[in-house]
């Protein structure tokens, strides 16, 4: 009998509090073993106490490390031989992990389709259009806060670039292809994520954002942009 690959969720969290424990509840809820390991980053709220009572290890940083930072301090500690990347608002659905576990080859880098995390028609249209580009290979890339490969992988290419704030997704997968790997859009899982960001900056100008941003960093521009939109 072969036994279960051990999986590492590992989530950094800035400010969490009211997302934290419901995720790691949706990670608790599947019928799999799984390893929870949360870094906090500068947080001024609950989301570092709601760590150690949830998660299996928790790590917390004072000082503003960064989201890529905070996932390679994750990966550090993690045990797993699959690590599943997952922001603090999203969370895989039932059974997604068994088939992750069952399909994704050591030399693959993975990522699931999005789902919006409440009704909203805006939401419903956007995830519809991004889902879609990645279906078409038009963009090969994460739009909900999840992704995942073996660790192996994740150390041998040097884990996310800690000085990226955005795309930090897209230059792994990059990267990893220049090393061989392969990436792979699992159609058959989806994450749910929360609307909260595209809410608050606005879809038409998330959306132009990204097209635009597309365009300059292919001339390596992105910087003054990127600070912008960040304001």
């Amino acid at each position: 009998m072969q036994l279960d690959k051990k999986v590492s969720i590992i989530i950094p969290a800035r400010n969490e509090e009211k997302f934290l424990k419901k995720t790691i509840e949706f990670y608790r809820a599947e019928n799999y073993p799984l390893e929870i390991v949360v870094v906090v980053n500068n947080s001024d709220d609950r989301t570092f106490e709601i760590a150690k009572l949830y998660a299996d290890k928790a790590l917390n940083y004072l000082e503003k490390i960064g989201v890529s930072a905070a996932r390679n301090e994750g990966a550090k500690i993690a045990e797993g031989e699959i690590f599943i990347f997952s922001d603090a608002d999203s969370y895989l659905e039932k059974g997604a992990i068994r088939r992750i576990v069952d399909q994704l080859d050591k030399n693959t880098i993975g990522s699931p389709l999005g789902r919006q995390n409440t009704k909203s028609f805006k939401g419903w249209l956007f995830f519809l259009f991004k889902n879609w580009t990645r279906r078409l290979k038009i963009h090969d890339g994460v739009i909900d806060g999840v992704l995942f490969c073996y660790r192996d992988i994740f150390f041998r290419i040097k884990g996310f670039d800690k000085n990226k704030k955005i795309a930090e997704f897209d230059d792994l997968i990059n990267r990893g292809k220049l090393d061989g790997a392969k990436y792979k859009l699992f159609t058959n899982c989806y994450a749910t994520t929360s609307l909260r960001r595209y809410q608050e900056k606005g879809y038409l100008k998330s959306f132009i954002f990204w097209i635009s941003w597309k365009i300059v960093s292919i001339f390596k521009k992105e910087k003054k942009l990127t600070k912008e939109y960040f304001r």
